[in-house]
């Protein structure tokens, strides 16, 4: 098995997260400390070699710990450009209209096609503090809709934090990781799941996709939001790109890869030009199982 510190070498054959079985690989320019960025030979597809344990993500590895960390290393290392790129994004909400929300777009348009008497359905898979699902809640409110939401966090603290905003709003929360609490979850039980800037996180994605196949309705979707490998921003900026995070961003995923999971796991993909613009750093993609 891989350790810590050993170099990889070419063709080292490790598990490719998206085809669930080992493939040959070879290694990139992309590194730091001991993590290491390898590329799946057979389909591309650039992963963690050796990523952390889930464990690890509860708490040494947790979200709000690891991006607080990496935001401020960027800082340093980089103050005039973060601090440029910080201004636009500034500028840019001012102009942003205040109810854009491109998971609320998509998922007005996933219910609306179910055509359903009772309330919808909703599962936040990596919910965070629950701040998405009390956003969407609140904007599907205001348009009439009724929504149950649930959650699923593994890391200690955040589901704390998510599980009071989950019970005022009617709904409750999985303390576990992704793949356990999606097995917990019942057959049919959801019209759609969302993954915000989740799934590079997860160790185990087309097992997770798999899961979840089963508590979908039979309109049922999942949106995902990841970084976008492919963007021409992370072509110019290279090993400085925003994207990387180590190590607990262990999966690097492209329009490509993405559809080559989505097709492993039995799901067809639907994405449009504006969900993958080379100028954003992030692709968005909806998924439905295939039949």
């Amino acid at each position: 098995m891989f350790k810590h510190g050993e170099g990889i070498l070419k063709n080292m054959r490790l598990f490719c997260p998206i085809l669930g079985r080992e493939t040959s690989t070879e290694p990139t320019p992309y590194k730091r400390d001991q993590w290491k960025i390898v590329k799946c030979v057979e389909t591309g597809f650039y992963f963690l070699a050796d990523p952390p344990e889930y464990e690890m993500l509860e708490s040494e590895y947790e979200w709000d710990k690891s991006y607080y960390e990496e935001r401020e290393r960027r800082k340093k290392e980089e103050p005039l450009y973060i601090g440029i790129s910080e201004f636009s994004k500034r500028v840019r909400r001012l102009f942003t209209p205040p109810k854009r929300n491109k998971f609320y777009s998509i998922g007005k348009k996933i219910f609306a096609q179910s055509n359903s008497s009772q309330p919808y359905t909703m599962i936040d898979i990596g919910c965070g503090t629950g701040k998405l699902v009390e956003q969407l809640f609140e904007r599907f409110l205001n348009d009439g809709i009724e929504v149950l939401p649930s959650g699923i966090e593994i890391s200690d603290h955040l589901s704390g934090v998510a599980r009071e905003v989950l019970q005022s709003l009617g709904g409750d929360i999985i303390h576990a990781s992704a793949v356990d609490g999606a097995s917990q979850c019942e057959e049919g039980s959801f019209d759609l799941v969302v993954m915000r800037s989740f799934l590079e996180h997860e160790r185990r994605p087309l097992k997770l996709l798999q899961i979840l196949k089963k508590s979908l309705t039979s309109c049922g979707a999942i949106i995902i939001k990841v970084p976008n490998f492919a963007c021409w921003n992370r072509k110019v900026r290279g090993s400085k790109w925003c994207g990387f995070r180590y190590p607990d961003h262990v999966n690097y995923f492209t329009p490509k890869t993405m559809k080559i999971l989505a097709s492993e796991a039995g799901y067809s993909m639907e994405s449009g030009f504006i969900d993958h613009f080379p100028l954003s750093d992030n692709v968005y993609v909806v998924i439905r199982p295939l039949n």
